[in-house]
């Protein structure tokens, strides 16, 4: 069967976005070599269309951000969002031969961190919206369980963050409990984000924006190490 997705092939050539796992897995320790600055680095697990990430990488060219995603047509517009670009469907080599970074692009599942990543390699993390998976048979596959929110805690700096977005109320209370067996400490919670006097909508996920046509309510999470 042949797959036709033209972004396979965009994303194998963009200089921004790494699909090899071996190339991925060996930089565990040794992300701040990968860019030009040693800054902090931010990480968002599930970068979706970009618009969160391509924001917060053009607005802050202090910090050195690391996206996760697994789709191709997610990484690609996700890439060129973060250089405020207007994705298109064709390679432009001499456009991005040109670009100096402050962010990478990884094509790797979320569960895989505690390889892509050393110890107190990253100073924040953002993950917003992970699949709730509702019914009870599929609730295995939730990513914000118990060993995965351990790992994000090893890779994370002393103080540093996770920030974490669900519309999914039962998910979010799962979330809580899960938390009880780690050492993440609470400083931040809401049953309702968007009401709150700091809320920025210009800070949405594609996501979140579909979601305010509907009732679900964003709960928000701030965890410190």
């Amino acid at each position: 069967m042949t797959v036709n997705n033209p972004y396979i092939d965009l994303v194998a050539d963009h200089p921004d976005i790494w699909s090899d796992i071996e190339k991925i897995y060996s930089q565990s320790g040794k992300w701040s070599e990968v860019f030009k600055i040693k800054n902090p680095i931010y990480l968002e697990i599930g970068t979706g269309m970009g618009n969160f990430f391509g924001g917060e990488v053009r607005e802050n060219p202090e910090i050195n951000y690391v996206g996760m995603e697994i789709k191709y047509k997610r990484l690609y517009i996700t890439a060129e969002k973060a250089h405020g670009r207007k994705a298109t469907q064709v390679k432009n080599p001499e456009i991005w031969k040109d670009d100096a970074t402050n962010f990478v692009l990884l094509k790797d599942f979320a569960q895989n961190i505690d390889k892509i990543f050393w110890e107190a390699e990253i100073t924040q993390s953002y993950i917003f919206f992970p699949d709730p998976w509702p019914k009870d048979r599929h609730k295995k596959h939730r990513l914000l369980q118990t060993d995965f929110l351990n790992n994000i805690y090893t890779i994370t700096q002393s103080a540093g963050k996770c920030i974490i977005k669900t519309d999914h109320r039962e998910y979010f209370d799962f979330v809580l409990e899960q938390l009880s067996q780690t050492q993440w400490k609470q400083v931040r919670k809401s049953y309702d984000w968007e009401s709150e006097e700091d809320y920025d909508s210009s800070k949405d996920t594609e996501f979140q924006k579909i979601t305010k046509k509907h009732t679900e309510k964003v709960n928000y999470l701030e965890l410190q190490k």
